[in-house]
């Protein structure tokens, strides 16, 4: 999902070179201008790809979220789900005295969901000493 802002350099390039402003440019400047722009877009894809990485250890679940990279202990994790073909939501409990049944919700999208879910549930196991028991979507409703 996150490089799908990458579809729109095809679209932009067609409209830069029927472009009135592009009609006396040289080959030359269609190749920088496009080694740029091949640059830009790999530089993009680069960040995009290692910040997009989750890590599941002994300490819990860390992925980079908008505020940082951040780390979830395996006891606050409540639940997941698996939505649609890639993504998998995780609920967490924050821990927050001020509004004990509030929780949050972490979304993240992988190739290979069924097996981040597995060892998401055996790291999850391995450190609470028992498995995570499902909660149905209308107990969970309840609940919080």
């Amino acid at each position: 999902m996150k490089l799908l802002p990458l579809l729109v350099l095809p679209v932009a390039a067609l409209f830069l070179a029927i472009a009135p402003v592009s009609e006396s440019w040289s080959a030359t400047t269609w190749y920088a201008l496009g080694a740029i722009t091949a640059l830009v877009a790999a530089a993009y894809v680069w960040r995009t790809w290692t910040r997009s990485v989750v890590v599941l250890d002994d300490a819990g679940m860390t992925l980079q979220l908008p505020g940082g990279l951040e780390t979830w202990p395996y006891e606050k994790l409540l639940k997941y789900r698996r939505i649609g073909k890639y993504r998998v939501r995780m609920c967490f409990d924050p821990d927050r005295p001020d509004a004990p049944h509030l929780h949050m919700h972490i979304s993240a999208d992988f190739i290979n969901p069924a097996a981040f879910v597995e060892s998401l549930l055996d790291h999850y196991a391995e450190t609470q000493g028992y498995e995570l028991s499902w909660l149905a979507d209308d107990d969970h409703a309840q609940a919080a």
